[in-house]
Parts: C-alpha cells; structure tokens; sequence
C-alpha cells in the first residue's frame, strides 16, 4: 500500500490515522496475471479496485478491432475508481505485467469520506487529475514526434510522484503506439529518430531516456494538467530523473 498512501499524502493533506483508516478497509488482494482484464467492460459493482504492484492499461477496442490505450496505470491508482459514482464502466483495464491488486467496498469508500473529508477531497482530485490526462492524450495535431516524447515525459513525472524514478517499465513499442494511435512502424520509426536527436540512447533494446531537458524540450512538455499536491507547477516541466534514466523495455 506503500504507493497509494504516497500519492494520498501528495494529493491532500491527510493525516496518519486517517490513512490507516482507509488502507485497513482494503481486501482480498490478488494476483493479475500478465495479459489478463483487471476490469471488464460493461459489468457494475459495489466496489473499487487499487494496483499494489505492476503496469496496466485502461484501455477501449475502436470499430476496426484495434487496442486503444486511454491511460498506464502504476502502483497507487485506482483502476476504477470512477466506479463509485459511474457504476457502468465503459473501458477496461489491463495487466501488462503481472499485477496485485486491493479491493474496498463502494460503502466503505462513502462512510470513510464522510468521516474524513480531507480523504474524500484526495479520492476527489485523484479522479478529477486521471480526467486531465485523458485530456491530454486527446490533443491529436501533435506531431508524432512530439506526441511521443510527450507522453514519455508524463510517465516519468508520474513514476517520480510514486518514488520509483529511473526505475525500468515494461512499456513495449505496441503499448506505445496503442497509445499514441500510430501502427508499430510509424511507432518504431518515430523512436529512432528520438535516439538520433541524442534524447534516447542507441544500441540497447530498452527505451532509455539519456537526456531529459532534450526531451521536455522537443515534446513542449507543461506538467501542471497532472496537479501535482506538494510539488510545484513550474518545477513538473523540470522534474530530474537522478541521472539514472527511464528505461522502456521494448
């Protein structure tokens, strides 16, 4: 639970007891295989489910059968947490490694809010900061190039948030292009070029980000649409990697 206390205390200021309240309401956690939905379409429930550890996707299947990836998702975000008011869901989510996951029942989310509203205003901004990445992500006159450098840069500032900076995700060059709505050889083609521009290092299988302020600077990267609580507006689009890198594995 260590992620989604980090990112709570980083979204409100929510004090110790209140958080030990809420991560005691979780249960039956589980193991995801790799490739398996988390979330289904269509169906409701009476609870909300949390990533504890691994890489998903919120995803939909367009007209032509095609995969579109809506949002990745990491330890500490909600796969549905719209769920408690929409209790319809109309996208999926997807393990894109092995995953673990919480669960809390709707009424237990509604009796610990009205308790503590500092919580509720975190569960609140948490829903209202996924809704600005979709945003986002729909901005479709950006050029590829910077499309993907884009949405690199958001992964890494998300990753910071939750203290695992520089650590290695194993987003393929198809989850890329799912999300980015590119095939795989425009895809492929647009992260050569990122490696010749001298922002991704060459001769390695994974995706490595090698030159941060390269890369912000080619995908005209503004981090404030991610709200980030505690962490300065203008600080997002300088956010440092620790000279470590992000690797990507293809």
């Amino acid at each position: 639970m260590h992620a989604l206390v980090r990112k709570l205390r980083n979204l409100a200021t929510v004090q110790d007891e209140e958080l030990q309240a809420f991560v005691a309401m979780f249960s039956v956690k589980r193991s995801i295989r790799r490739g398996a939905d988390i979330i289904t379409m269509g169906n409701s429930s009476t609870f909300s489910t949390v990533l504890l550890q691994g890489l998903a996707c919120r995803y939909k299947i367009i007209g032509n059968g095609r995969r579109q990836i809506l949002t990745f998702q990491y330890p500490g975000d909600f796969c549905d947490g719209h769920s408690y008011i929409l209790p319809t869901r109309d996208t999926a989510v997807n393990a894109l490694t092995e995953c673990s996951v919480g669960v809390i029942l709707h009424k237990d989310i509604e009796r610990i809010t009205a308790k503590f509203p500092s919580l509720g205003l975190a569960l609140w901004r948490d829903t209202m900061i996924e809704a600005s990445i979709f945003r986002e992500w729909n901005v479709g006159q950006r050029p590829a190039l910077e499309r993907i450098a884009h949405m690199l840069c958001e992964q890494i500032v998300r990753l910071e948030a939750i203290g695992v900076a520089g650590s290695s995700i194993p987003l393929t060059q198809v989850d890329l292009a799912d999300a980015a709505g590119l095939s795989t050889v425009h895809m492929n083609r647009t992260i050569q070029d990122l490696r010749e521009l001298g922002v991704l290092l060459k001769n390695s299988r994974a995706i490595t980000v090698s030159h941060w302020e390269r890369l912000v600077e080619i995908a005209k990267f503004d981090g404030r649409y991610l709200n980030m609580w505690q962490v300065p507006s203008d600080e997002l689009a300088t956010v440092s990697t620790r000279g470590e890198g992000i690797c990507l594995p293809m």
